[in-house]
């Protein structure tokens, strides 16, 4: 390392760059900056985009069809394909899924009709989630056991410029 530099190197390339104080500073600023207004109009971009494509589907498509793929002729060769979808949730209790609702409504199901046992059992699928709190708590002997079947991988990192006290 050169006396007086900061040495910055890139994780990706391995390339190393060196910068006065000032002008790490300086490059620091610079790319949060530039970053922040590329979020912004992201952000605009994204929501513009969201209320044309629901605008174009509700003036162009079947108002009548709920769900399923809709297409129709532009001229040319060229078509607009629309795939309408229905997002199906749970019920929740103190912002948390109610799992005994959903088993107490299986267990109905159950009991309806012979078939009703097989039909609740494929009906709702369960999956695994990860409590990182109890993870967390886990001594080494319980981390290493369930160390063998957890996969991890870097997630993207958050960003967040805040502004002084009393500005907005």
């Amino acid at each position: 390392m050169l006396p007086n530099k900061i040495e910055v190197i890139n994780k990706e390339t391995g390339e190393v760059r060196y910068f006065t104080e000032t002008e790490f500073y300086a490059e620091r600023d610079r790319l949060l900056h530039a970053w922040e207004a590329s979020k912004l109009v992201l952000e605009k971009a994204k929501e513009d985009e969201m209320k044309l494509r629901v605008e174009s589907v509700r003036f162009a498509f079947d108002p009548n069809k709920k769900s399923g793929t809709e297409r129709i002729e532009l001229g040319g060769g060229w078509q607009a394909k629309a795939v309408k979808k229905i997002n199906f949730g749970w019920i929740k209790k103190d912002d948390k899924v109610d799992k005994h609702a959903i088993d107490d409504a299986l267990d109905a199901i159950a009991k309806l009709s012979p078939a009703g046992e097989y039909i609740a059992e494929h009906l709702v699928k369960w999956t695994p989630d990860l409590s990182k709190t109890e993870y967390d708590k886990l001594g080494e002997a319980e981390k290493t056991i369930i160390d063998k079947v957890i996969v991890t991988t870097e997630g993207a990192p958050t960003l967040e410029i805040i502004p002084p006290k009393g500005t907005k």
